[in-house]
């Protein structure tokens, strides 16, 4: 199990942007983290958006140097 799974709240697959950002104020009002991915499917929008028990660190952010 990854680090990622053992965060993981919920996934919701939504098709409308509102919705979106109604996800994203409601997991910031409870100071929950958020990873969203977008892809296009049939010709339409659609947006995964899984709720995390923290914030996510990204890989690449992580892996970097702090500057002085």
């Amino acid at each position: 199990m990854t680090d990622l799974d053992e965060n993981l709240i919920a996934t919701y697959y939504l098709t409308s942007i509102d919705e979106v950002t109604e996800h994203l104020r409601a997991a910031n009002q409870l100071g929950l983290g958020v990873r969203v991915r977008s892809y296009v499917e049939a010709e339409e929008d659609h947006w995964e958006v899984e709720l995390l028990a923290s914030s996510p660190v990204m890989e690449e952010a992580a892996a970097e140097p702090a500057e002085d």
